[in-house]
């Protein structure tokens, strides 16, 4: 996952989403749990959008994620910026670090791709260890809804100059797994070049991660829907998760 499709993620990503609001937001959270980070761990970091935008409001941040494509376009954009950001190539369920953080984010989907509950209480688990006490854990989820019912057993299809993107899902009731096919075709001069991927999401219920949170002792657990601060509902697509390692 995310070999190729590293070089042209920002080109798709950064027309549907606005990660300036989406930093405010996440600094919202923070003042929301009193708390002020100095240090900040961005798991499954990808190519470093949140990442560069929180070093460039003061914060100490550490980019991981498991591609190493995604994170040579993170070095690259930081290098562009002028920002000296450490970026680590470590898997979501085995993280590790010399030193303990304030607050640790996982933006855009991280959690979908952890498929397994064993897999989940090893990602909790890890973050726990390398949180501060008192440090608040931030992330987000797909939900059940958006991968069963939105995206669900369909095939869509984006056309564009430069990039086109046939994406064909199929969503296993039983397993709660979406699978996603994407085909891409990228304009090199006056051809276009073929490449595809297939990405594997769990569509994760909030009472199981709210249950593996509390087994893990993580504490204060609110979860929202995304950009605000009210209860999710049926229909949310998108959920942000937010707990605390006790004092």
């Amino acid at each position: 996952m995310y070999e190729e499709f590293a070089y042209i993620y920002d080109k798709m990503m950064l027309e549907d989403v606005d990660y300036i609001e989406w930093a405010d937001y996440i600094e919202d959270l923070f003042r929301l749990y009193d708390i002020r980070p100095k240090d900040v761990a961005d798991l499954a970091c990808g190519t470093g959008n949140m990442t560069t935008i929180l070093s460039q409001r003061g914060y100490n941040v550490i980019g991981i994620d498991r591609s190493e494509d995604m994170l040579s376009v993170a070095q690259e954009k930081a290098r562009e910026q002028g920002l000296r950001i450490p970026f680590i190539c470590q898997d979501l369920r085995r993280v590790s670090l010399h030193k303990t953080v304030d607050a640790v984010l996982i933006v855009c989907d991280g959690i979908n791709y952890i498929l397994d509950d064993s897999d989940l209480d090893k990602v909790f688990s890890g973050i726990y260890s390398i949180l501060k006490p008192n440090g608040v854990l931030l992330f987000d989820i797909s939900s059940h809804y958006k991968l069963s019912s939105i995206l669900g057993n369909s095939i869509m299809i984006d056309n564009d100059t430069d990039i086109s993107l046939i994406w064909q899902n199929d969503f296993d009731d039983q397993m709660g797994i979406c699978t996603m096919e994407l085909t891409f075709f990228v304009r090199e001069g006056s051809l276009y070049r073929r490449f595809d991927e297939i990405h594997v999401q769990k569509a994760h219920r909030i009472c199981d991660i709210v249950g593996r949170l509390e087994q893990n002792n993580f504490i204060d657990i609110n979860c929202y829907n995304h950009m605000g601060f009210s209860q999710p509902q049926e229909d949310s697509q998108r959920i942000l998760f937010a707990s605390r390692k006790p004092k």
